[in-house]
């Protein structure tokens, strides 16, 4: 059964009340988020004479600033939508019985062959579509949370920035990237055209 299958299920058994969550009371209250020291950090460059390929490229490569907000404040907020735009993944493909279908229609070399096409289908174009998703989830997430988005360049958004398509970054990389963008959306104002949602 697919994911989206078993959420929604869930829902309805919530809502008809034929199975109830456990409320931090009763399962252990969840851990605090730990929020890092910006003591060390180095703020990073964002000054540059923008190209019209820089410009073109907007939607992709930029980073938030929200007035008289804390390190602190920043940090839980671009945490927190870190993990709602990583959250949700796209899968091309994926129909069940596909592949014992195919076995029987092209035997087991048409089956393989089609397996790797698939596979090489979904790194190309599969690992955009999730990049894609996620910079959108992040940017409706941090505009709700009242954040402004400014654009920057490729190079020096890759400083302090991470892309994710075919994986999950690790957790040290992750946070590292996360505490400077933070120390950026609670930095100086910027000096450039915000960019809107």
């Amino acid at each position: 059964m697919h994911r989206w299958k078993v959420a929604r299920a869930l829902l309805v058994a919530c809502a008809l009340g034929t199975v109830t969550l456990a409320t931090s009371e009763s399962a252990g209250a969840a851990e605090p988020l730990a929020i890092p020291s910006p003591e060390g950090l180095t703020m990073p460059k964002l000054e540059f004479t923008p190209t019209p390929v820089d410009e073109g490229d907007y939607d992709k490569y930029f980073y938030f600033h929200r007035a008289n907000t804390t390190f602190a404040q920043a940090y839980a907020d671009i945490k927190e939508c870190d993990a709602l735009a990583s959250g949700s993944s796209i899968y091309l493909g994926g129909n069940e019985g596909v592949m014992n279908n195919a076995v029987m229609q092209y035997g087991m070399a048409g089956a393989i062959g089609g397996a790797i096409g698939s596979a090489m289908a979904d790194a190309i174009f599969g690992s955009a579509a999730r990049r894609a998703q996620r910079r959108a989830n992040l940017r409706n997430c941090m505009h709700f949370k009242d954040y402004q988005r400014f654009g920057l360049s490729h190079d020096l958004w890759s400083e302090f920035n991470f892309e994710e398509g075919n994986g999950r970054k690790k957790e040290g990389v992750r946070n590292d990237a996360l505490a400077l963008q933070a120390l950026v959306a609670s930095g100086p104002e910027p000096r450039t055209k915000e960019l809107g949602l």
